[in-house]
């Protein structure tokens, strides 16, 4: 569950705000001016996000690896225009002689 705390609220109130994220297990939105600025979750959720996000950048650059690599067999792949004539004239060419 999700709760909102003014930013005043946790100056004022900083014990038993961490108190409820850490015993109760629930997020707090803290808002200055109606406007959400951060969000305290308990430690084990924060240890949780850390590792998705480091997960999720590993996978970022593993997929930036393959496309980069991608594109690099693709450009070593491509023919000329002069190229392919060269490879369907050899083909018509053996075609014939069997």
């Amino acid at each position: 569950m999700t709760w909102t705390v003014q930013a005043t609220d946790l100056r004022r109130r900083s014990r038993d705000i961490l108190d409820r994220v850490r015993l109760k297990r629930e997020a707090a939105i803290i808002q200055s001016y109606n406007t959400p600025q951060a969000v305290l979750i308990p430690y084990e959720e924060f240890q949780n996000y850390a590792k998705w996000q480091a997960a999720n950048e590993k996978q970022a650059a593993w997929l930036s690896e393959l496309q980069r690599i991608a594109e690099n067999v693709s450009a070593r792949a491509a023919l000329s225009e002069d190229e392919a004539t060269d490879l369907v004239n050899e083909a018509i060419r053996k075609t014939r002689e069997n």
